[in-house]
């Protein structure tokens, strides 16, 4: 909510709370009031356009409109309970959706820009569509540090956003109307910042079924402390991605009827994600898959992969199998399938929600502990206050109660905003220790969160 939204709400309620106590009604400071009122609310329409959420908050300014015109004391009862319904029902659709949602405000020292690249695999043909045609896509948003003076216009959080389908996962669209307007942090296509070496690289791969735009605020976060992040849609699993061809990619899960657990389903799946990080790594390592000169600022001797939920269980089988990837982190991912039988011993984290609150599931727990075997070990710290979806944009695009109430009845991204902060610090001096060969303060780092526990590993 802006500070006019914020103003508006704000005087309704005085408004009409003064309407429902006193009688005289017509007197000329709640005639002031309507009129300001009106005002507002016109100057919000022409400034930010049509919101859903008003039409409630229009139906009550055009009662109190009547109520000052129009003398009704035999119905003056009827009155009071009107206007108290209905301001309740004003104030409804603020307290679940917000219509231009805040994200996490990036704390790194450089200011960011961004672009997007949608790649066709030639090399593969599409498994997840019927067209035998089809090739593989995979769209990557590269996230960079900027100049601190960059000017331009903020990059757009959600692919298709001016002709999105129906439903994007489970969301109607029209809730997303105004996400044009969602400050990214970010300006696209901005120019980079000079480097004084080349730029670590970070891949960044979202949950399944998410969209790349739901890991805005780490992404954003993790590029303005001096990386490259390239974070990556895996279309037909992806709520939302535009291909190649102008096409919105929507989700398709056509897994088997008889396989109600669905593991070769996400084995399936995580094997698709594992060949698209090696085809973007090719790209990176091809000078003509870019047509700026910022790409062969990149060092690929300094390469590392993220990921939530099942892309960073998807990373740590790409760092497995390929060895472009340094060092990994596994954000809360359960890993499905195999790994490689050599042993490869490289930096790996996993850094996890609050386990206590649902208890170890085995998979979970067995696929972590065959990644620290194969790894060698690793680091482990755990999120006392967050759970599986705070370390998503997610619960940002709801408005702070139905956030709250999210968080403590569902387990549905509690401290969100304090859980982007304090991943992307973890990940900092994770990828700065490890890729830049720095003195280690990811210890240090946990620490200053009283709520950050380092976990023993015991594979």
């Amino acid at each position: 909510m802006n500070s006019l939204d914020i103003l508006i709400l704000g005087l309704l309620v005085i408004t009409t709370v003064y309407a429902i106590v006193h009688s005289n009604r017509g007197n000329g400071a709640f005639t002031i009031s309507i009129s300001l009122l009106s005002v507002l609310v016109v100057i919000q329409l022409f400034w930010k356009g049509f919101y859903w959420h008003y039409i409630p908050a229009y139906l009550q300014i055009g009662l109190l409109i009547i109520i000052v015109y129009v003398k009704m004391p035999s119905h003056r009862k009827l009155q009071h309970i009107s206007l108290g319904v209905l301001l309740v029902v004003a104030m409804v659709p603020w307290a679940i959706f917000l219509p231009v949602p805040v994200l996490t405000k990036p704390v790194g020292k450089y200011a960011v820009g961004t672009q997007v690249f949608r790649w066709v695999d030639s090399t593969r043909t599409e498994q997840i569509t019927q067209d035998p045609f089809d090739k593989r896509n995979v769209i990557v948003q590269a996230w960079y540090p900027a100049r601190r003076d960059v000017k331009g216009t903020h990059s757009l959080y959600l692919d298709g956003l001016t002709n999105l389908p129906p439903k994007v996962s489970v969301l109607p669209s029209f809730l997303m109307d105004h996400y044009d307007q969602i400050d990214t942090y970010a300006v696209a296509n901005a120019t980079p910042a000079k480097a004084r070496k080349k730029w670590p690289v970070v891949l960044f791969l979202p949950g399944y079924g998410a969209a790349r735009a739901f890991y805005t605020s780490l992404a954003v976060g993790l590029a303005s402390h001096g990386y490259v992040v390239f974070c990556l849609d895996h279309p037909y699993e992806s709520a939302i991605t535009q291909l190649a061809n102008g096409k919105l990619a929507t989700t398709i899960e056509n897994f088997e009827q008889g396989a109600p657990d669905r593991l070769g389903f996400m084995k399936n799946r995580l094997d698709i994600r594992v060949a698209d990080v090696q085809f973007v790594l090719n790209q990176l390592e091809n000078k003509n898959s870019f047509t700026t000169t910022f790409f062969t600022s990149l060092d690929l001797n300094r390469i590392g992969i993220a990921g939530h939920s099942l892309g960073g269980a998807t990373g740590a089988a790409a760092m497995a199998h390929d060895s472009r990837i340094k060092a990994a982190v596994n954000i809360d991912g359960t890993l499905y399938g195999g790994l490689p039988k050599s042993t490869v011993h490289r930096p790996f984290l996993l850094v996890e929600s609050n386990k206590g609150e649902i208890g170890h599931f085995a998979r979970y727990e067995a696929g972590n502990q065959s990644l620290f075997k194969h790894f060698g070990g690793g680091y482990r710290y755990e999120l006392e206050d967050a759970d599986h979806y705070s370390f998503t944009d997610v619960p940002l695009l709801l408005a702070p109660p139905a956030r709250l109430l999210a968080g403590y009845l569902l387990s549905l991204g509690q401290q969100s905003t304090k859980t982007h902060t304090a991943t992307v610090n973890l990940l900092d001096a994770f990828f700065d220790h490890t890729l830049s060969g720095n003195p280690s303060r990811i210890d240090a780092v946990a620490n200053r969160y009283g709520s950050i526990v380092r976990k023993q590993i015991t594979y």
